[in-house]
């Protein structure tokens, strides 16, 4: 036999051999992917089940509801109100107490009066009351 006879049955043997080795190596891949496949899904539907929680909306309001909170929002903007004009109400107070008693002040000064002394007194003692509210 020649060398070109037996080069040519080594090539043939080689590629007869890689073909089969190609071939079983396919299948092996294939059948590994399908037991991998199969066994996903066993786990994935018997895997636990969860369960979510219902999402409810609360119920829209009903009418009485409806008024009732007017009737809150009406109450606490009156309530804000009256704070705010009895807070008016010391201010000015403050400042017309603040005002009778630099008056008697420097009257006191300018006559050195009792009857202007008893009213300094007394409006600067209102004063005083007035702050320490």
């Amino acid at each position: 036999m020649s060398w070109f006879k037996m080069f040519s049955a080594v090539l043939v043997a080689n590629i007869v051999s890689w073909v089969i080795v190609t071939i079983i190596g396919w299948l092996v891949f294939f059948v590994f992917m399908d037991a991998l496949g199969d066994e996903f899904e066993r786990r994935m539907s018997s895997g636990p089940k969860i369960e979510f929680p219902q999402i409810t909306t609360p119920p829209p309001p009903t009418p009485q509801e409806i008024q009732a909170r007017k009737e809150r929002e009406r109450q606490l903007a009156a309530d804000r109100k009256w704070k705010e004009r009895q807070a008016q109400q010391k201010q000015a107070a403050i400042a017309g107490a603040r005002e009778n008693c630099n008056f008697w002040r420097t009257q006191y000064q300018k006559d050195n009066d009792p009857k202007s002394r008893a009213y300094r007194d007394m409006a600067c003692t209102r004063l005083q009351s007035y702050l320490s509210q």
